[in-house]
């Protein structure tokens, strides 16, 4: 029951919002909330419950001040938690959002690789396609990870790779 309801929630939030609410909200807190919404539909290996949900961008990110302002909210127990990407006393990052063109080493054990536009390996790719956000999921790259995507997101996915 409860997964059903997370379901619709992110259904919502993902599909019939984004078509309502692109005039009334920023896209780049719009795609904020789909990252927050993919962090509720992974599974990390060996994710400790109670650790935070480390997120990863650099504050030059267009999507860093919709991502930051999430910091504290909870994803399935454990608390979303922003940090810079090259801070060199960074703790491990669950997930790296990365902007268009930005680079990123090779599959990274652990790491959600979320990438604001085409332009290199990422898990899951967002797009702007006729106006509207969608996004885009490799699940090889996800296994390379040694994370799972569920399959509600997978059928959301404007293309599964």
């Amino acid at each position: 029951m409860v997964r059903a309801l997370a379901f619709l929630a992110i259904a919502s939030t993902l599909g019939l919002a984004a078509d309502v609410c692109l005039a009334q909200v920023d896209g780049k807190d719009l795609k904020a909330a789909y990252i927050f919404n993919f962090a509720l539909f992974t599974t990390w290996p060996d994710a400790n419950a109670k650790a935070p949900l480390v997120v990863c961008a650099s504050p030059d990110n267009p999507l860093w001040p919709g991502l930051h302002a999430l910091n504290g909210k909870p994803v399935n127990g454990r608390l979303w938690t922003m940090t810079d990407i090259a801070h060199p006393k960074a703790p491990h990052c669950d997930i790296a959002v990365l902007a268009r063109g930005a680079q990123h080493p090779a599959a990274t054990a652990g790491v959600l690789v979320v990438r604001d536009g085409a332009g290199g390996n990422a898990a899951i790719t967002l797009v702007e396609d006729d106006e509207h956000i969608r996004f885009d999921i490799d699940t090889q790259e996800a296994a390379r990870c040694g994370l799972r995507i569920s399959s509600h997101l997978l059928r959301l996915a404007r293309n599964v790779l």
